[in-house]
């Protein structure tokens, strides 16, 4: 496609609406290249849009009045595949959105406490974004969540809406996204076309806003009614005016600067004019063959720098002038090479839709498998078999024949009430002979039984037995058989669910980069009752630690139970594990809601009021009335025990000096008869007296020591 125009890639970079620089010709050409695009995609599609078209009837229950074998026969829609969707959904949802910690930032490596502290913020605030700033958001998730088994797959296209000032997540549905039907993947496509409707209100606020370059698009015109339409029995209003207008935006690749290399871009036409409402480029970065050289002389001349030591004679200063003059000569050639017209080698373009997989589609096709494709066949059979047996059992009850002439019966339906007579002008038994009544035959046993087979492996198929649906599988059936029938069951459920949760963490990185780009430097939210803030910079990091708080491998409430019960008999008998994050995972494994009010956490602080990144409890915990009890009564045992012991100390010293004073009483006397050997005997009795008191001395203080020691412990 050739252009009359071309810009520069910094001019198409920069510009809020290429459209408004572009001839009228050039618009032309590009709208109707945009528009055989998307009819090309369509085509290769046909047959997934029958099937589609087929499986939402099908999910929605869609009568039609029939004809064969007679007009009104029964016409029942067994909802088997209403059932699987709604049996997924249910699973699904609460599973995936565990308000109120929706998104988790894993912490890795060596940590001062501000890796955790980043972590801590950036889940807070992204799981306000998704709750509370983006309120569509859960509503869409569940809408996902049940046309996903239904359909096979959605989408979730994620941008940052400058109207309302933050990130959007919005669901788009397969039949709205066209795509090759062999295309690789979402972001590896050449192509992809959302198809979208606008009143004539809307569009106007794009055109004022700038967004829309202004058209004379024509008529919206009549189109052929939707399907929903259809089921729900809604016309198109009389009013021109009060009809939306189709839109295609096709995210492509162009040649707007003429260098011969395509560009992303996301081109708005307008799908029955053909007119250009918009282009803007989508690009995240450019690789140039100046950049990549740039690149590798700044990695040299790093090693260079890093290599030069301070010299310590003249050879090696010989050496550190000559990497000073190549240093110098590197930077004038990245000087040089800044200076040169760019030679664009590859453009990184910005991915805005995530697909949510459900079974991947075996021919090799873009979009994926889902019960509507899988049981449809199962159900149209089931169908037609509880039709069959209706109209059969409708014809036995019913009083079908044929009437001869001879009953001389006026021409009509004869039909009658109870306790109503009717005269005829002939003899009874002529009328007898002249009415010959159908034997029919009564229903089949046959076709019940092939009934029966047929929604048993439908069921194995949706996964959607009698255990799975929560109902007695049988009165002697023992519970852990019960348990591992439910927990293989749930084998299919989970390996759906994996895909599912790697869909959302590629749809929360998506949300994390738009963060990166658009948000304050610093921004305040409320969430969960308390004021926060983070960070511009805290979206700097590796968004590969961004996951979803949910547990990809738990899909019911019973695993959850029984592993949250598991790590808590753990704890108990192994010392190193976290009793905070332990309850926490009991109270998300109970679903208990309002788990932060009844067990509240706080970021714990450093001796300078900084946050540490971890969390303590608001509210220590009390202490135990019965231990109370016993160390209280622990210490009257010590205290009597005390009481006791200093009571037979003063008993022994007194003893001691009693005896002593007896040694100097009588040392006295043999002084006085000069008893020589009766006095040194006296004397040493003395001395060990003396002696047995100090070590009575040091005891006691020993003592009163240990007890100083067991009180303060």
């Amino acid at each position: 496609m050739e252009l009359t125009k071309t810009l520069k890639l910094e001019v198409l970079q920069d510009s809020d609406n290429i459209a408004d620089l572009l001839p009228k010709e050039d618009l032309r050409r590009i709208g109707f290249r945009i528009h055989q695009n998307y009819e090309t995609d369509e085509q290769s599609r046909v047959e997934w849009r029958r099937r589609m078209k087929d499986a939402i009837e099908l999910a929605l229950q869609v009568t039609k009045e029939k004809s064969y074998p007679w007009p009104k026969a029964a016409n029942i829609k067994f909802p088997l595949l209403t059932i699987a969707s709604l049996q997924f959904a249910s699973r699904a949802y609460p599973a995936l959105v565990k308000a109120p910690d929706l998104v988790k930032y894993r912490v890795q490596g060596r940590d001062d406490g501000q890796k955790a502290s980043r972590a801590l913020r950036i889940s807070s605030h992204m799981s306000y974004q998704l709750l509370e700033q983006d309120e569509p958001w859960e509503e869409d998730q569940d809408k996902a969540l049940l046309a996903l088994p239904i359909l096979g797959c959605v989408f979730k296209k994620s941008y940052y809406d400058p109207i309302k000032g933050h990130n959007v997540s919005k669901l788009v549905l397969p039949q709205d996204l066209a795509v090759h039907y062999y295309a690789r993947s979402v972001e590896d496509c050449e192509r992809k076309t959302e198809i979208f409707q606008l009143y004539k209100r809307e569009i106007r606020e794009r055109e004022l806003r700038g967004t829309f370059t202004e058209n004379d698009y024509g008529s919206a015109g009549i189109d052929n009614p939707r399907a929903e339409d259809k089921r729900q029995g809604l016309a198109a209003p009389p009013d021109d005016s009060d009809r939306p207008r189709t839109f295609l935006e096709q995210h492509c690749y162009l040649d707007l600067d003429g260098d011969g290399y395509k560009e992303p871009y996301i081109v708005t036409v307008d799908e029955k004019s053909k007119q250009v409402a918009r282009i803007v480029a989508r690009i995240e970065s450019v690789t140039t063959e100046q950049s990549v050289k740039i690149k590798e002389l700044q990695t040299r001349m790093t090693a260079l720098a890093e290599g030069v030591q301070e010299p310590t004679n003249q050879q090696e200063l010989a050496q550190a002038q000559q990497i000073e003059q190549t240093l110098l000569g590197m930077q004038a050639e990245v000087k040089a090479l800044t200076e040169e017209k760019p030679k664009v080698l590859s453009i990184k373009a910005v991915e805005f839709y995530t697909k949510i997989p459900f079974i991947p589609s075996p021919d090799g096709g873009f979009y994926d498998l889902g019960f509507g494709v899988l049981l449809g066949p199962l159900n149209d059979s089931v169908n037609t078999l509880i039709n069959q047996l209706i109209d059969s059992g409708t014809l036995n009850n019913s009083n079908t024949g044929f009437i001869g002439k001879g009953a001389r019966i006026k021409g009509g339906a004869v039909r009658f009430q109870p306790n109503e007579l009717k005269r005829v002008n002939v003899a009874g038994a002529t009328l007898r002979d002249s009415i010959v009544m159908m034997d029919f035959k009564p229903p089949s046993p046959v076709l019940f039984q092939l009934l029966g087979m047929l929604v048993n492996y439908a069921e194995r198929v949706a996964s959607v037995n009698d255990a799975m649906m929560g109902e007695n599988p049988g009165q002697n059936t023992p519970a852990f058989t019960s348990k591992q029938m439910l927990e293989q069951g749930l084998q299919v459920f989970n390996g759906i669910f994996k895909r599912v949760y790697r869909a959302f963490r590629g749809e929360l990185r998506k949300l994390y980069a738009l963060n990166a780009i658009y948000l304050d430097k610093e921004e305040y939210f409320s969430y969960q009752d308390s004021e926060s803030k983070v960070l511009a910079t805290d979206y700097t990091s590796d968004p590969k630690d961004l996951i979803p708080a949910a547990d990809p491998n738990a899909f019911a409430n019973t695993e959850r139970m029984m592993k949250a019960q598991a790590v808590l008999e753990r704890a108990g008998q192994v010392p190193g594990y976290d009793p905070i994050k332990v309850e926490q995972r009991m109270h998300e494994a109970m679903d208990i809601p309002d788990a932060a009010e009844i067990y509240p956490l706080v970021a714990e602080m450093d001796e300078q009021g900084q946050e540490t990144g971890g969390m303590t409890l608001k509210f220590p915990p009390q202490p135990d009335p019965e231990l109370e009890i016993e160390k209280a009564d622990m210490q009257r045992r010590v205290l009597e025990g005390q009481s006791r012991a200093e009571k037979d100390m003063l008993l022994a010293q007194s003893t001691v000096n009693k005896d002593q004073a007896q040694i100097i009483l009588m040392m006295a006397q043999a002084a006085e008869t000069a008893d020589k050997p009766e006095l040194e005997r006296l004397k040493l009795l003395d001395k060990e007296q003396d002696s047995i008191r100090k070590s009575l001395t040091e005891l006691a203080k020993a003592d009163g020591q240990r007890d100083n020691e067991g009180t303060d412990s």
